[in-house]
């Protein structure tokens, strides 16, 4: 295995990167680039393993379609009894589609409109995660005109720095995200106030790729020291939802082990008789994808050398928008000089830039690289940029790959500028 090659799904097999058996060299013969490929064997075997560590005690993990909203990726893991979290109208109706009962279901936000509540009335949802007391009074509305009573969690902003990157950090104080304890609190007192809600659970989410343990439990503790307050206001809490957040290791970094995290939040909750629910998502599937791009061009700007592949930030948004650090190797292994280069998307934006001052072998025009641990927020954040067309995504399953998602074209690009077809 080439140095920087850590990854237990995309490795070296004679030489060739492959993933499930199949090299990527030979998908990339049939599927034009830029493409995403995914593992979903290796995304369930997480998700098998973070349900091993929390066999303790009674919980559901809600897999969150923000992540990877992928039916091919999705589908083992509710057959193998996830739940789903979503945060749209469209990801709570893809995840019934998907064959999720609602009782499986929260619906996260801070900005639900009142066609997404109700279509979450309508699905008799496990949980709604409420974010302000404007979102309580609404939902009551329209549980009343539906003769329903919906079920709530209210999110708490217990201003716990996440030690993330800012613009993924959603549990301090600054963050948009949520009620602080003392508002929460009197919430939950009144509960008597929105008489078609049932307030069933807390729920708070402090951020997302948190690499330490001490933050993700310290907000578990949190919760649990609310639940004791809340119940002696008459108010039944039967969940508990410590959100999502755990990090992996996109650059070789520690990140918290499934059997530690669930040893601190069982102990923080074991005691009061609830369901936990937590919501993974980066955890489960970001290892199981990679973004394959072939290589345009190698030049030199004053010194500096560039490689430039036909992917772009519209295609995997990450480094641009938190200078996000992923692994770029080539597809096939082979001895050459090895150069520091920067890996450059087609995009016209200086941000356009998977990998800076990065040591790689220098590769030719036509050759094809792949950027790991991209199956979470890739193509999931996948834009129209530059009018550039989204990439295909792939599947391997069994030993052969599939194409799951064709990309888009030109012509239906243009088409809708028209809103019409050509």
């Amino acid at each position: 295995m080439m140095p920087g090659v850590t990854s237990d799904v995309f490795r070296y097999e004679n030489d060739q990167l492959s993933a499930g058996g199949v090299p990527l060299a030979e998908i990339a013969q049939s599927v034009p680039t830029p493409f995403y490929v995914y593992d979903p064997k290796a995304a369930l075997a997480r998700f098998q393993a973070l349900s091993n560590a929390f066999a303790g005690v009674p919980h559901l993990h809600c897999v969150a379609l923000k992540a990877n909203s992928q039916p091919a990726l999705l589908r083992p893991l509710f057959a193998a009894g996830a739940g789903a979290e979503v945060v749209s109208g469209a990801e709570l109706a893809l995840a019934i589609a998907l064959g999720v009962s609602g009782s499986r279901i929260v619906f996260s936000g801070v900005g639900k409109t009142d066609r997404e509540l109700a279509a979450g009335i309508a699905a008799d949802i496990l949980l709604f995660l409420v974010e302000s007391e404007a979102e309580l009074e609404a939902l009551d509305s329209l549980a009343f005109e539906a003769e329903k009573r919906a079920r709530v969690a209210l999110r708490l902003n217990f201003d716990i720095d996440a030690r993330t990157h800012p613009h993924i950090s959603t549990g301090m104080a600054t963050a948009k995200f949520g009620i602080d304890r003392d508002d929460a609190l009197a919430l939950y007192r009144r509960h008597r106030d929105f008489p078609n809600l049932d307030f069933a659970g807390v729920h708070s989410h402090i951020g997302s790729q948190v690499t330490e343990l001490d933050p993700l439990l310290e907000n578990a503790r949190a919760l649990s020291s609310l639940v004791g307050e809340i119940r002696e206001s008459g108010v039944s809490i039967r969940y508990v939802d410590v959100g999502g957040g755990l990090g992996i290791p996109y650059h070789g970094e520690s990140t918290p082990a499934f059997d530690a995290y669930a040893e601190g939040v069982a102990r923080a909750v074991r005691d009061l008789g609830v369901t936990l629910l937590t919501e993974p998502g980066r955890v489960l599937v970001g290892p199981a994808g990679a973004l394959v791009a072939r290589v345009l061009y190698v030049k030199r700007v004053h010194g500096r050398e560039f490689v430039v592949v036909d992917a772009g930030l519209n295609d995997l948004l990450r480094p641009a928008l938190y200078g996000a650090y992923h692994r770029v190797v080539p597809l096939a292994r082979r001895k050459r000089e090895v150069r520091v280069v920067d890996v450059t998307g087609a995009v016209c934006e200086s941000s356009d830039v998977f990998a800076r001052d990065r040591e790689l072998p220098v590769p030719e025009r036509g050759e094809h690289l792949a950027i790991l641990d991209a199956g979470a927020y890739g193509f999931a954040m996948s834009s129209n940029y530059n009018l550039r067309p989204r990439p295909a995504e792939v599947v391997i399953e069994d030993g052969i790959f599939k194409v799951v998602r064709e990309a888009e074209t030109e012509a239906e690009l243009v088409a809708r500028e028209f809103g019409k077809a050509l």
